[in-house]
């Protein structure tokens, strides 16, 4: 990267944008814009020229900010917020305000010059708002079974809000199935090749489908299953120190959660129709490990799979190491 480039560091709430811009003499200013186009266009004008913008992801809130300098062709990253997080609590900052948070930021980019943002395709977002549409009536439709199931356990009167709890759980189910209809279609027009070998995997159901290509954006920046792994948070976590700490070796869950969920389900059916996860599920049960961890392998082992076949562009087979031997 340049070193002409001077550094803007953004700190995006839903509708402000607090900006802490560096100057040429090596110091900061500050000023605070409105989170949309007109304060977009503010924010070019105080930042002409090479200015590199910096700015943590902010769930929907940086979309905005993001689609307006790719529009103009300006350099910007965005980086985790986890990232943003530990780089300030590293410097022991005691305070916490949407001004101090744009100077970290700023100087965070300084610092570690992060890459430059690849703005993903239309097709990408289409699919990921219905994906996150389909997760939340997912979670909506359990929560108010639940509820339904919590009331038949009490002996008083409640039919009438039964039958409403009911009447809502019918009505999410049927727009849940236009979603999982819509997003079928976007898929198919956007990765199809993707799908077909994903969905090959004996034990990967349609919603895993979706949410491994959605997650990775088609795999698009996945060069081993390594990152595919880590990207799901299942990669082991060590932690011990000198002689006293002997911690145990746990996943580390920094990752998609959703995925992550979403991977167990499947490995609870691949270890029984899938050859290589039966084998393995059956060894380590077989050794004395503990079942949830097998599972766990399992997990692994069906992502493995995954990558295998994006990369190779073959169809998934139970006996294909067999009959290449």
């Amino acid at each position: 990267m340049p070193a002409t480039f001077l550094y803007c560091g953004i700190d995006i709430s839903g509708t402000t944008i607090d900006i802490c811009i560096q100057t040429s003499n090596q110091t900061f200013e500050h000023h605070q814009l409105p989170n949309t186009a007109a304060g977009f266009k503010a924010l070019l004008k105080l930042c002409p020229g090479d200015y590199w913008f910096v700015m943590e992801g902010t769930g929907a809130f940086h979309l905005p900010l993001c689609f307006y300098l790719h529009q103009k062709q300006s350099k910007y990253s965005v980086v985790n917020a986890l990232q943003i997080k530990r780089y300030i609590q590293m410097h022991l900052e005691r305070s916490k305000t949407d001004k101090i948070d744009a100077k970290h930021i700023c100087m965070y980019g300084i610092e570690r010059h992060p890459a430059q943002y690849e703005m993903p395709c239309e097709q990408y977002f289409e699919c990921k708002t219905l994906n996150n549409a389909i997760e939340t009536l997912t979670q909506e439709i359990t929560s108010f079974s639940n509820k339904i199931y919590a009331l038949q356990q009490l002996k008083v009167d409640n039919t009438v809000v039964q039958k409403t709890y009911s009447s809502i759980v019918k009505n999410l189910r049927l727009e849940l199935k236009k979603l999982e209809q819509a997003l079928a279609q976007k898929l198919h027009a956007w990765q199809p090749d993707l799908v077909e070998q994903v969905s090959s995997v004996k034990g990967i159901g349609k919603r895993a489908t979706a949410i491994l290509i959605v997650f990775t954006q088609g795999f698009k920046h996945t060069h081993t299953y390594q990152q595919l792994i880590s990207y799901a948070g299942l990669s082991p976590k060590e932690f011990t120190s000198g002689k006293s700490i002997r911690g145990k070796v746990r996943i580390s869950k920094i990752g998609g959660k959703q995925l992550r969920h979403t991977l167990y389900m499947c490995a609870l059916n691949a270890k029984a129709t899938n050859a290589g996860c039966k084998e393995l599920y059956d060894r380590l049960v077989g050794k004395g490990k503990n079942k949830k961890l097998a599972i766990i392998a399992v997990c692994n082992k069906l992502l493995k799979q995954v990558f295998g076949v994006v990369q190779s562009g073959i169809l998934y087979q139970d006996n294909f190491c067999k009959k290449n031997a």
